[in-house]
């Protein structure tokens, strides 16, 4: 079984669609060139078929030669067996090469969203890297599976004129001048379908994306009403699709009609001259035979070069798009400073703000505006490159980002789940104990929900734990942030929003318990405007328009900020602990 080639640091080149793919095939070059071998053994075989059939006609029944008859058979024979071995060992290796550039697209391209990380929502949506992942890379496998066969095909229609040429000039002279000409035009067709095929792609990836926003916020529509309005703007998009796809069909038909009708023209024009050079005795039956076997056999590699020119259009236009996405720069991530060494004892400050954050701190932050709590902690958490956050006496966006991610860690309720036990999903690292893992799920009250599991802990969880409440989901969340030691600050959104009072208040009072432990040294932020929470934490920061204008205790802030006791009071929410 072939490998895939293994792609390095260095990549493909991406600069544009055609070196893409030009970089694709130097990569599997062995493997292509014996594609375009095989494919030119396959189809110039079939080319000596016509001959052997016209010298055997020739040599064999008009002169009554039985034993050239029978030698001419034998050599039909041969070349068929040799067309059907080449015709096999072609076929695997095209469907090799293009399985093994589907594979090194996905791999390019999984790389680079890796490497783009929290930068890349902002740069492609959800629903171009689906069409991405999915019809593109089909499209660039099928593309690549076609060069073999073009180029072979290319080899038979050369072979063909050749011999033509040698045994009649003239009707080696129609060949020479039909061919281009049906060439020429399939290359005029290609340029509309090229750009109807580039448009479809664009509609489809915003239909993707559209439908993919649906599926994932279909409760919230529900529960304010939006579904009419979503559905509405679905069918919009759907039907503007469904016009594109229909100028790509037109396009398509109008290149079949052609890769259909320019190779009968072509057998008609060969067959009649032939036909005609008979009757003025300029060639022979068997050459008559043998011309119109070619006229017949050419419409086969006609076929397959306009085929592959399609398939290659469709694979240029996925390479656009491919290389679109891995062109798109990736955040400079690299270390122009040391990490501070005193871990568990630094500040974190954001200084746009005037968030100090101290170390071995329960801290909670209430913000007035609440789009304003995801960006801080966005920013803390160098998700957003300010260059203004400070580890320290050094500025964030200096530090190693393998560094930042291990320090700080920002938990949000839109993080994700994956397939896999309950206890590998909360607890991935391996150096992660039973008894720590049985105590962040006492803090983030949690037990009753692996206990009410038939496996406990090793039950399987679905993608993104489609089988858990959103509440449940926020408490296994809110475990699995507490799980990880190594982060100096845990940065957690409105980690509570979901669940009831009464198990908001235990959290609450479980975190407050942890941090008064002598043992715990890391610092928890909690971005929240519950009572519950905030009359917990050690400290409160609150929040307007993006600025610190208060820091104390919640009791001292409710009782000299109005605003602030406006805050907590909100939508007829009871003050807790004023």
């Amino acid at each position: 079984m072939q490998r895939i080639p293994v792609i390095g640091p260095e990549g493909l080149d991406h600069r544009s669609a055609a070196r893409y793919l030009l970089a694709l095939a130097g990569r599997q070059k062995a493997g292509v060139i014996w594609a375009i071998v095989t494919s030119g053994i396959w189809n110039t075989s079939q080319v000596f078929i016509p001959v052997a059939i016209g010298w055997a006609v020739d040599r064999g029944i008009t002169q009554g030669d039985r034993g050239q008859l029978i030698l001419w058979s034998l050599v039909i024979l041969a070349l068929g067996l040799v067309r059907a071995v080449a015709g096999t060992v072609f076929y695997r290796q095209q469907l090799l090469t293009g399985t093994a550039s589907g594979a090194m697209t996905m791999h390019l391209v999984t790389r680079h969203i890796t490497k783009l990380g929290a930068s890349l929502p902002r740069v492609a949506d959800v629903g171009n890297l689906t069409a991405t992942c999915t019809s593109d890379v089909t499209a660039i496998g099928s593309g690549m599976r076609h060069v073999g066969r073009v180029l072979g095909s290319v080899i038979a229609v050369v072979v063909i004129t050749v011999i033509m040429l040698m045994i009649s000039l003239p009707l080696g002279l129609v060949v020479l001048v039909t061919v281009p000409a049906v060439v020429g035009l399939s290359g005029l067709l290609l340029r509309p379908l090229h750009r109807y095929q580039d448009e479809y792609r664009t509609q489809q990836g915003r239909l993707a994306g559209r439908a993919v926003d649906i599926a994932s916020g279909l409760r919230v529509l529900r529960g304010i009403g939006g579904e009419r309005r979503f559905a509405k703007a679905f069918h919009a998009d759907s039907a503007t699709l469904r016009v594109a796809d229909v100028q790509v069909a037109r396009a398509e038909a109008n290149f079949t009609a052609t890769d259909v009708l320019m190779p009968g023209v072509i057998s008609v024009i060969v067959t009649y001259t032939a036909a005609r050079f008979v009757l003025s005795e300029q060639v022979t039956i068997g050459q008559m035979v043998a011309f119109y076997a070619f006229a017949v056999f050419l419409t086969l590699p006609l076929h397959d070069i306009m085929e592959g020119a399609n398939q290659l259009t469709r694979a240029l236009v996925a390479a656009g798009r491919v290389t679109k996405l891995l062109n798109t720069p990736v955040p400079d991530r690299a270390s122009r400073g040391a990490a501070p060494a005193d871990r568990g004892e630094v500040h974190l400050v954001d200084r746009v703000s005037g968030l100090d954050v101290p170390p071995s701190t329960l801290m909670a932050v209430a913000c007035a505006q609440s789009p304003d709590a995801e960006m801080l902690a966005r920013r803390l958490a160098r998700f957003e490159e300010s260059g203004e956050v400070m580890l320290g006496d050094q500025p964030l966006s200096s530090l190693p980002i393998s560094d930042v991610r291990a320090r700080i860690l920002l938990a949000r309720n839109n993080d994700r789940f994956f397939a896999g036990t309950v206890r590998r999903e909360i607890a991935p690292s391996e150096t992660t104990g039973p008894d720590e893992v049985t105590e962040a799920l006492r803090i983030a009250h949690a037990t009753d929900i692996i206990d009410a599991l038939p496996d406990g802990l090793d039950t399987p969880m679905t993608g993104r734990g489609r089988t858990f409440s959103g509440g449940q989901l926020q408490r296994l969340r809110l475990a699995r942030a507490l799980l990880a030691k190594e982060a100096d600050f845990t940065l957690l959104v409105e980690p509570t929003n979901a669940v009831d009072a009464y198990t908001e208040h235990s959290i609450a009072a479980n975190l407050a318990e942890r941090h008064r432990s002598a043992s715990h040294r890391a610092s928890t932020v909690v971005f929240t405007v519950s009572p519950l929470l905030l009359q917990r934490a050690q400290l409160v920061a609150y929040v307007v328009d993006g600025r610190v204008v208060a820091t104390g205790p919640h009791a001292e802030l409710l009782s000299g900020h109005p605003e602030y006791r406006q805050l907590m009071t909100r939508d007829d929410a009871s003050v807790v602990g004023q």
